[in-house]
């Protein structure tokens, strides 16, 4: 028998069997006490280990093996959601053509965690994902973009490297255009392996001028890896951009105790949150926020606007695709003293910043 059908059988099986394993359980309100109980100032602590491997060292991740735990999720029955009407959430058709103005100041959610801001002149990518996959899983959301649109020389700035947040396809189309990339340490050597021009590496706490703006990485709690990378070899982090305006984006994170220290340090105008991939939380917890969480998060910020993010166009989690909005507008009926300062966007969507 072929390698191929080994493994496929094998696969199989091993998928059978898990179905029919119990799950672990999650106490929510013991992570957070867990979370609390945490140092906020380790944010500004070292964070690489004598191998030059980087860790969080305010939290580190403990509990089941992630391999197992991988392995426990994906081959198990998903959740049971509660019915919601997804059509009310659905992707908004955006051509995008006004990014070529420089005077047009806003915020364009293109899926997942995927903005185009304009501000001050300059345009600047978050973490772009056009291609319509991340290695094997497909996007149920395909985003159509034309690239000979965007404006000569845009700042991109990367989270940190797995394939939903650093799309090999967007960054070679975004190199035509003489791009600037940003990215957290260990990681510009993919960038100039493509053939980028300028690259610019950060450490946490760190911050480079281009153009009219200023961008500073900041920490995350998350981790790191990619094929022909080992896990934890580059840096992740998340981003503020200052310049007229102060735009926070979140990148991927589980909610830590930096949020608050973001929120005494900086006057934010715009918070770029993510929330989505956060079931089942057992496994998930550390890595994604979710609803509750996420509403924690604006308020340690103190932020002008919340937008949230990291949904609508890849399924990579239990709950369904546009499910994070549902919730969110419940979470509002629920608490309306938060409906002035968030504002969700569908895929497609943008306000213009002001």
């Amino acid at each position: 028998m072929k390698t191929g059908a080994v493994l496929l059988l094998s696969v199989t099986a091993f998928g059978i069997f898990s179905r029919c394993a119990s799950q672990p359980g999650f106490d929510e309100e013991e992570w957070r006490r867990e979370v609390q109980a945490s140092d906020p100032s380790a944010v500004y602590a070292a964070h690489e280990n004598p191998d030059g491997t980087f860790f969080n060292p305010w939290l580190l991740r403990s509990g089941q093996p992630r391999k197992a735990g991988f392995r426990n999720w994906f081959f198990r029955s998903k959740m049971k959601f509660a019915d919601f009407p997804p059509e009310n959430y659905a992707h908004r058709e955006n051509d995008y053509r006004y990014i070529g103005d420089p005077d047009f100041h806003s915020i364009s959610f293109a899926g997942h965690a995927s903005f185009i801001i304009k501000l001050d002149g300059d345009t600047v990518f978050t973490d772009p994902f056009f291609s319509n996959r991340a290695v094997i899983v497909g996007k149920k959301v395909k985003i159509p973009f034309d690239f000979s649109m965007v404006p000569e020389r845009p700042v991109v700035v990367i989270s940190h490297n797995h394939y939903d947040h650093l799309d090999r396809y967007s960054v070679k189309k975004l190199i035509k255009k003489n791009a600037v990339f940003v990215v957290p340490l260990r990681l510009g050597k993919f960038f100039t392996g493509l053939g980028a021009g300028e690259v610019r590496e950060l450490d946490w706490w760190e911050s480079v001028r281009i153009g009219a703006l200023t961008y500073t990485l900041l920490p995350a709690q998350h981790w790191s890896r990619r094929i022909g990378q080992g896990r934890n070899e580059t840096l992740w982090g998340s981003w503020l951009i200052q310049g007229s305006k102060t735009v926070y984006f979140s990148g991927d994170t589980g909610y830590f105790r930096g949020f608050e220290e973001f929120g005494k340090r900086y006057d934010i105008d715009y918070a770029l949150v993510g929330v989505g991939a956060y079931e089942p939380r057992w496994f998930m917890h550390y890595m994604h926020m979710n609803v509750p969480e996420f509403f924690m998060t604006a308020g340690d910020l103190r932020a002008g606007t919340v937008i949230p993010m990291h949904f609508g166009v890849i399924s990579l989690s239990d709950e369904p695709l546009v499910y994070p909005l549902y919730e969110i507008d419940e979470y509002l009926k629920k608490n309306p003293a938060w409906t002035e300062r968030i504002r969700p966007l569908r895929v497609g969507e943008y306000i213009r910043v002001e």
